[in-house]
């Protein structure tokens, strides 16, 4: 599966769960960069890929496709990919029920982690490995004040399959050279 995949697919099986984790309409958009700059109007989680483990050897099929004739070649690698969550939700004492950015991190970790979600992702061929504690460092934002810049880890595993196909030999040109 490409990277791309992945993430639209694990972006749209969060969306769905939204609703029973009690976040429904939470932004959830794909960040190039770790940081983000600018101020935050409305509660937003982010994701973006860590990187790639290759796990285990490559696996290599020949089959022969008499239909076509041809050899249909598959190279088959199984992935560990880990994709970075984290949250930005501005803090206004005057609405002390609004959900922190720690508060939404922890309602899709637990969306992750969830009996629907990881069916939905095993029938795309995605395994959840492992989800990470939710970290909750600080830092001084745009207008001088502390604001929490949660995140969490996520570990998928998948695999990566290619298929090239190479047609029968028609013709061959035999040289024999004496020495």
């Amino acid at each position: 599966m490409l990277d791309n995949q992945l993430i639209s697919l694990v972006i749209s099986t969060i969306i769905a769960q939204e609703a029973a984790a009690g976040i429904a309409g939470t932004p959830l958009a794909q960040a190039f960069q770790p940081t983000q700059q600018g101020v935050n109007t409305v509660p937003t989680v982010y994701l973006y890929k860590v990187g790639d483990k290759r796990y285990g050897f490559r696996g290599v099929t020949d089959i022969w496709d008499a239909v076509n004739s041809q050899m249909v070649h598959t190279e088959t690698q199984q992935y560990e990919t880990t994709l970075q969550f984290s949250a930005l939700a501005t803090q206004n004492p005057s609405t002390p029920t609004q959900y922190t950015a720690s508060d939404i991190l922890n309602a899709i970790a637990y969306i992750l982690q969830s009996s629907a979600t990881v069916a939905a992702l095993e029938a795309q061929g995605v395994g959840v490995e492992r989800i990470t504690d939710v970290r909750n460092p600080y830092f001084s934002d745009d207008r001088d004040r502390f604001e929490a810049s949660p995140s969490f880890d996520v570990t998928l595993c998948h695999k990566q399959v290619i298929v090239t196909t190479a047609p029968i030999l028609q013709t061959t040109e035999i040289q024999i050279a004496t020495v």
